[in-house]
């Protein structure tokens, strides 16, 4: 017989499928020998063959082994039941099935792809060379996954791939491809990155220190302002709880932001913003407004309002506050004490112009003190000649000062006092000299 020469014989082969399909209820070796005509071990050899196939199914009962043959459902049929598309390719890569779904995508028909090698013909999907360099693999590790993007970046369409080493009925090995598209799927984890990239975005260019932990702790992330206000990073930090002891060294301050923790953990409750002091690596106090929030995905949000420049510059406010009401309440003594005395005093521009005269004025010249106001400082000066004033501010506008000036001061019904002048430069707030003030001082001698 052939099958003594070790050739196989296609009809023993059949007759073997034959007698088991006419025995549904399974045979043994020995009986499938006899139904071919066969000693055992030429009938185990075709045996195997088969198995190896997939074609027929060995079960054992006790020290019998029984064979049957395999239940199989047409390869077609299933195929088009399938929401992927699949693609057969036997060992040359030639196409010998392809589903209904993958033909409707392809807008091609059956006949024309039937026995077409991929390398002759331009399919997509299969005939990028991602996929195309990795059947090889496929066929060695038995099956290979990628994704794949296709179209256009605006209307891309995203396909899972896998690759699967498949063998036939006559032994011969082949790739079955079987796609999946993901476009919905990966649009939404696209999205998803997106929005988390953006959110991301927002929390690092937040002016707040903020951090992101889980529910179990762990901090995930924490900015730039947070490395720069406190010293640390997400990884030194750890998790939450040793962040804590980091941030407030002392056991019963801790206690109030581990209790805070707590009760938003454990009860989902939003506490109210609490003022906090944190200490940071170098040692320095912090004083913060902390607001701890939960997110839609269960993490933990936690947001350092920094308050320390605040709060010095309401302390530095206050002292200036302080020390303005009491050079204020100074000023009003000296002008009082001044006024009550001899002394006459006035402010007056570079040009000369009075801002301001003291109320002795009026006693003195019989006029009003708000009507000196805007004049000429000479028209109190008549003694002197009409260069006094440009000489007077020719001194002051080089940040000089005018002392022991004797004058004559003009009042009423024709009388004259005699007057020494002290004059100082007055400064704007970048230093400028604006103007000048003058004290007037009376002598007790007249002179008519």
């Amino acid at each position: 017989m052939v099958h003594e020469n070790g050739v196989v014989s296609h009809n023993l082969l059949a007759e073997v499928r034959t007698l088991l399909k006419d025995h549904p209820k399974g045979m043994t070796v020995t009986e499938i020998a006899a139904g071919l005509g066969l000693n055992r071990n030429s009938t185990a050899k075709y045996l195997d063959i088969l198995a190896v196939a997939g074609q027929i199914e060995m079960r054992s009962f006790g020290p019998a082994k029984v064979y049957f043959l395999s239940q199989r459902v047409p390869l077609g049929a299933i195929l088009n039941y399938a929401k992927e598309f699949i693609l057969v390719l036997n060992h040359q890569y030639r196409i010998v099935q392809v589903n209904d779904r993958f033909l409707e995508y392809l807008g091609s028909k059956r006949e024309d792809l039937l026995g077409q090698s991929i390398d002759e013909i331009d399919l997509p999907i299969i005939s990028d060379p991602r996929v195309r360099n990795r059947m090889l693999e496929a066929r060695s590790e038995g099956e290979v996954m990628l994704e794949l993007e296709a179209g256009p970046a605006e209307a891309a369409r995203y396909f899972l791939v896998r690759l699967v080493s498949t063998v036939f009925d006559d032994g011969s090995a082949g790739i079955t491809c079987i796609i999946e598209e993901i476009t919905e799927r990966k649009r939404a984890e696209l999205d998803l990155q997106e929005r988390e990239r953006r959110f991301r975005e927002v929390v690092e260019f937040s002016p707040f220190p903020s951090a992101i932990a889980d529910a179990t702790g762990r901090l995930l992330y924490v900015n730039t302002r947070f490395v720069e206000a406190f010293g640390y990073s997400a990884e030194e930090c750890g998790t939450v709880k040793n962040w804590f002891g980091l941030a407030h060294p002392d056991p019963d301050y801790r206690d109030h932001t581990d209790g805070i923790w707590r009760s938003v953990v454990r009860d989902g409750s939003i506490p109210e913003p609490s003022i906090l002091h944190v200490r940071t690596r170098t040692g320095e106090v912090r004083e913060v407004v902390f607001h701890l929030r939960r997110l839609s995905d269960g993490n933990l949000y936690l947001i350092y309002e920094d308050i320390s420049e605040l709060r010095r510059l309401e302390d530095a406010l206050a002292e200036r506050r302080r020390l303005d009401d009491a050079l204020f309440r100074s000023f009003r003594r000296l002008t009082e004490i001044t006024e009550a005395g001899r002394n006459l005093l006035f402010s007056a521009s570079l040009d000369g112009v009075l801002s301001y005269v003291s109320p002795l004025f009026e006693r003195l010249t019989g006029c009003r003190a708000a009507a000196l106001v805007g004049t000429s400082l000479i028209d109190l000066l008549p003694g002197s000649d009409g260069g006094i004033v440009e000489e007077l501010t020719g001194q002051i506008v080089t940040g000089g000062t005018v002392e022991g000036l004797e004058m004559h001061l003009s009042g009423p019904e024709g009388r004259d006092d005699f007057i020494i002048v002290n004059l100082s430069p007055t400064r704007g707030g970048t230093g400028e000299i604006t103007g000048f003030d003058g004290v007037l001082v009376l002598r007790s001698g007249r002179h008519g």
